[in-house]
């Protein structure tokens, strides 16, 4: 994980080389502008012993031709930019108006780096997301069977809810309202998939989630407690983002300080009312005597859960090829 110092670094880095690629292509287009039309050089030395005659004049009170010259620079200058248009030159573009891609404002860090370096920390945290083959045009409901199940539920029928749930979820998402999410059956019933799904569908909206599994969500967190990454944001990224999907809860080392970790991220987002996703092989009954009861009532207090039905979808994927 980047330390925050690292992330910032490179997000000025990024900011910098755009700028500088920016004032190139214009400088670039200028150059050729200038060597087709010789009249803008000649306007920039009538501008130059404009300028230089205003500052005499303005020392002389002479307010007559003061206002003249001020007249000619003005016309000079327009004329100047109807050819530059005409050459097809505009003023650079830049991505941020605030800061003009300088990064800084009156000597403070601006806005569009911080939020640069934001979204840096996430697509760290969340490079291992296999976003292109997880979503919803290929989660295939034809792998759950039509036959019920020993308590007579529909395992399709059941699965086209949950796929309706998440698909409904993702494209109305909005970070101040919508809700969490438990997700929780055997192994290969498609929990990772539509939890990636739906992270991104959110992404695509311009939302900024965070996923990973809990393994390497808490060994993130381990890293900057006692790993000497103090100054790294990666658990603050955690708690503050607008999503946070934690993937196969259960599968990791427990520790105290995971379990303290997990606890830490359920509850501060459930008070700051950000949304989480969380999936898991464990039952209820058995996230409360791996961890805590406080977990658990939070989870079923706070989230819409979902228990997945059918067999192991990647098995009969497999059995199919």
């Amino acid at each position: 994980m980047l330390s925050r110092e690292e992330t910032y670094k490179k997000a000025f880095e990024i900011k910098k080389n755009s700028l500088s690629e920016k004032r190139r292509q214009h400088n670039m287009l200028l150059s050729a502008a200038y060597t087709t039309n010789k009249r803008l050089s000649e306007i920039d030395t009538a501008l130059c012993e404009c300028g230089a005659a205003l500052a005499l004049t303005a020392m002389s009170g002479d307010s007559v031709r003061l206002n003249e010259l001020k007249n000619k620079s003005t016309a000079l200058s327009a004329e100047k930019k109807v050819l530059l248009e005409k050459c097809g030159i505009e003023d650079i573009r830049y991505d941020c108006p605030l800061c003009n891609d300088t990064g800084y404002i009156g000597g403070k860090i601006c806005s569009c780096v911080k939020e640069l370096a934001k979204q840096l920390a996430i697509a760290e945290l969340c490079e291992e997301m296999p976003l292109n083959d997880c979503r919803f045009d290929n989660f295939d409901l034809n792998y759950y069977s039509e036959s019920p199940d020993k308590d007579g539920i529909v395992p399709r029928q059941r699965m086209t809810g949950i796929y309706e749930l998440c698909k409904n979820y993702a494209e109305g998402f909005d970070p101040k309202k919508t809700g969490n999410l438990l997700f929780f059956g055997s192994t290969g019933l498609g929990k990772t998939h539509l939890t990636l799904a739906i992270v991104s569908c959110v992404i695509k909206k311009g939302f900024m989630p965070v996923y990973g599994s809990a393994q390497n969500l808490f060994d993130i967190a381990e890293k900057e407690r006692f790993g000497g990454a103090s100054d790294s944001d990666g658990l603050q990224t955690m708690l503050t983002c607008d999503l946070l999907a934690i993937d196969d809860l259960g599968a990791e080392f427990s520790t105290a300080f995971s379990k303290s970790v997990l606890y830490n991220l359920i509850n501060t987002r459930l008070l700051s009312h950000k949304p989480t996703v969380i999936n898991t092989n464990l039952s209820v009954k058995e996230i409360e005597e791996r961890y805590s009861p406080r977990i658990v009532s939070r989870l079923i207090g706070n989230y819409e859960s979902r228990k997945f039905l059918g067999n192991d979808v990647r098995q009969l994927k497999i059995s199919d090829k």
